[in-house]
């Protein structure tokens, strides 16, 4: 998906979010024998190679006889990697975002790590359960684990606690349900004496601009026991035009639509690109966690997070996720394991969690994250994402995600019966797919 991994790719200072864990796992019994160059390809630059940096200091200073070499390529990364790939050229471990885990693993450039992780290979296994299974478990593909969590976010409940003050409405609780958030929704928003609103309930994934963001909208989906596309990416008939994901779907336009309590890209638009939640234009955002910093060092802004409403189907989230993988075709794999291992669960992955959420719950302790006002809710909703539907099939975006985002604009626009304009979409894409 372009968008959120354009999102999280801008925002990467503010939104990271990396496993990390240093005392939980063994340490390896071979330090001395270890040697070579490792390199390393990421597309960060300026202050996101910060953690790159201490973290190969870190590696190299318990590992005397490996060098690893940054290789950052902040533009054109994308094309530089798959040239590599083509000429047997890249890096030993290389940055990965989701919408491209897909295609490069149909294209058997990842290494598969559950051997590694097993200590089957090498004698440096690793000890999984430090950390959050579902962030962790991104990093599989039909079942086998290629990657290690860089950095993600889920989707979270921001609220400004002065304007639920003002109109006198309890805070979001981690107990809301659609109900509550719907209620709480149409009280904060407000109409002026020339009949136009003023003030909006909460701004929305849909609110943002060209193209929709299917990410942000998954979470409700999920949330009503609904999906997009069949488990291995072969169809979207049953999944896409399902009831559970039709009604999540009404339920979520309906809020633009006639509830009217979400602004429009229009009255967006309209605003002159001003943070709407930060200038008290709407009570709620509903958002990923990259302008949670900012909005903590703004002292005169008061406001909260809380996780995502439940729906018929209990708490469900989504992520947007970048990971770090393995070359099948390095020539160094087990001191690329090695620093794999200290970027992705050992003590060099400490230098991202400075600069990050951690998904390595004994790090998220220390830190205090799971106990900090603003951040144990995100923390805590972590543990409830799903698996990305990108990863089921590369050619996802293109058959799904690409008509879906059309049609659901469409429909916001002009109307219509979205059972039927659902069906359109799964219809065509079961024939996409099956090219």
């Amino acid at each position: 998906m372009k968008k959120p991994f354009f999102v999280l790719s801008l925002l990467v200072i503010a939104s990271m979010i990396l496993a990390a864990c240093g005392t939980t796992t063994p340490a390896t019994p071979t330090v001395a024998a270890l040697s070579g160059v490792v390199r390393v390809g990421s597309w960060d630059s300026a202050d996101a190679l910060t953690p790159f940096n201490n973290a190969i200091t870190s590696f190299e200073a318990a590992y005397p006889g490996v060098t690893v070499q940054l290789e950052d390529v902040p533009s054109g990364y994308g094309d530089k990697l798959l040239a590599e790939f083509a000429s047997g050229t890249a890096p030993d471990i290389f940055q990965v975002g989701d919408g491209d885990v897909a295609k490069f693993a149909a294209q058997g450039v990842f290494e598969p790590l559950d051997p590694y992780i097993a200590g089957t290979i090498g004698n440096n296994p690793l000890d999984t359960s430090v950390f959050i299974k579902a962030v962790a478990d991104i990093g599989k593909v039909a079942g086998t684990t290629y990657l290690l969590t860089k950095d993600s976010s889920p989707l979270v409940l921001y609220y400004n606690k002065t304007l639920f003050d003002v109109a006198g409405v309890a805070y979001p609780t981690n107990s809301w349900t659609w109900a509550d958030f719907l209620s709480a929704a149409q009280k904060l928003t407000i109409t002026g004496a020339d009949g136009n609103i003023i003030q909006w309930g909460v701004q929305l994934p849909d609110s943002w601009g060209d193209p929709l963001w299917t990410r942000g909208i998954l979470p409700i989906i999920y949330q009503n026991g609904g999906d997009i596309i069949s488990p291995d990416g072969k169809t979207a008939s049953g999944y896409l035009n399902s009831d559970a994901t039709v009604a999540a779907l009404k339920w979520y336009t309906d809020l633009f639509l006639t509830e009217k309590v979400a602004p429009t890209k229009a009255d967006v638009a309209a605003l002159s690109g001003q943070d709407l939640f930060q200038t008290g234009k709407v009570a709620m955002l509903w958002t990923g966690v990259w302008p949670l910093g900012s909005y903590i060092k703004d002292t005169t802004f008061v406001f909260g997070t809380a996780q995502l409403p439940a729906g018929s189907a209990g708490r469900a989230n989504s992520i947007c996720w970048a990971g770090f993988g393995m070359y099948s075709k390095s020539t160094n794999k087990t001191a690329a394991w090695a620093f794999l291992r200290w970027i992705g669960a050992g003590d060099g992955a400490k230098a991202f969690a400075d600069y990050a959420l951690t998904d390595v719950k004994a790090i998220a302790d220390a830190q205090g994250k799971t106990t900090d006002p603003y951040y144990a809710s995100v923390m805590s909703d972590l543990g409830v994402v799903h698996p990305l539907p990108d990863f089921t099939t590369m050619k996802f975006g293109d058959c799904v995600n690409t008509p879906f985002n059309a049609a659901l604009d469409q429909y916001i626009s002009n109307g219509g019966d979205l059972k039927t304009i659902m069906t359109g979409v799964a219809t065509a894409a079961d024939t996409c797919l099956g090219q």
